[in-house]
């Protein structure tokens, strides 16, 4: 398992004795002189704080920097009666099943049950002729069974009471945010702002997490020079940031959270672009725009003022 990253493990694990009072900017190698790990990884340290100095002039802690646009989805849940998911939950996804009315679903997501919600599969319909028409939609029925159409997995019961309906499920694409004066990577993914309704008011953004990785835990940190990896050689550990699309209230009061948008009644609100990612905007009466949306034609008078 990686290890947790704290403040001090740059200086106490890997000897990084970087401080910014001695004003170094390069560190100079020389014929002649054994390379010391501390220098390689001071190196990096003197980059990086410059950047960071530039970063943090030019864009918010959490701005968005490119990509990683949001979209909410409404998404079709059937709840299934306890321990009816197997022991790998994933082996029904993409798996098409039948109910005893000859109602078809694909299974988009399992999720296994957490506290007092059960077991649940997110569907697509896709043939639902045989049910029943009336006022609300067709959906298969509480107490149902749900049998494997390929026939090589168990079959699923549906819960008793209030089994299906809908939930919904945020996405956003790849893109990249500045956080802890770095520029991270985020990649496409989703999550589920509520399970089982569409009209809820939540906190959406990520879960930061910082670890350091070592070849115990990845063997791509082995020498790679051969075929396979070289477990007689392993190589530097790495500094990690994972950015995790979650809810605020999925978090423990230790998390660190980075705010993306505010959910209101299912809808969104307040959102985190990359037009209102820059630390410097420009007011004109009751409107604020970023610097950047400013060009050689508008020019800045008393008008305007400066918000951080």
């Amino acid at each position: 398992m990686a290890d947790t990253f704290t403040t001090t493990i740059f200086e106490t694990t890997y000897k990084d004795d970087f401080k910014e009072t001695d004003n170094y900017h390069r560190i100079l190698f020389n014929s002649g002189r054994a390379l010391q790990a501390r220098e390689l990884t001071q190196l990096q340290t003197i980059i990086q704080e410059e950047i960071e100095r530039f970063g943090t002039n030019i864009f918010r802690e959490g701005g968005k920097v490119s990509g990683g646009n949001i979209t909410l989805n409404p998404r079709e849940f059937i709840k299934l009666a306890t321990g009816a998911l197997p022991a790998t939950a994933s082996t029904v996804v993409g798996q098409t099943f039948r109910d005893g009315d000859g109602i078809e679903v694909k299974v988009l997501k399992a999720v296994e049950a957490t506290g007092s919600d059960p077991d649940t599969i997110y569907v697509e319909y896709i043939d639902t002729l045989s049910g029943t028409a009336g006022t609300d939609q067709v959906r298969c029925a509480n107490g149902g069974t749900l049998t494997h159409i390929a026939g090589t997995l168990d079959p699923l019961t549906i819960a008793s009471s209030a089994a299906t309906g809908v939930g919904q499920e945020a996405a956003i694409q790849q893109g990249s945010f500045y956080v802890q004066g770095h520029f991270v990577f985020a990649a496409a993914q989703s999550a589920f702002v509520s399970k089982y309704d569409t009209s809820s008011t939540k906190d959406l953004g990520f879960k930061l997490v910082q670890d350091i990785v070592k070849e115990t835990d990845d063997d791509d940190l082995y020498d790679n020079q051969g075929a396979a990896p070289n477990l007689a050689a392993p190589g530097a550990h790495r500094y990690r940031i994972s950015l995790t699309l979650t809810t605020r209230d999925q978090l423990a009061a230790s998390d660190n959270f980075v705010f993306l948008s505010k959910i209101v009644a299912g809808k969104i609100g307040k959102e985190v672009t990359t037009d209102n990612s820059y630390n410097i905007y420009i007011r004109k009466g009751k409107e604020v725009l970023p610097w950047k949306k400013f060009n050689s034609n508008m020019a800045i008078s008393v008008e305007y003022d400066l918000e951080y």
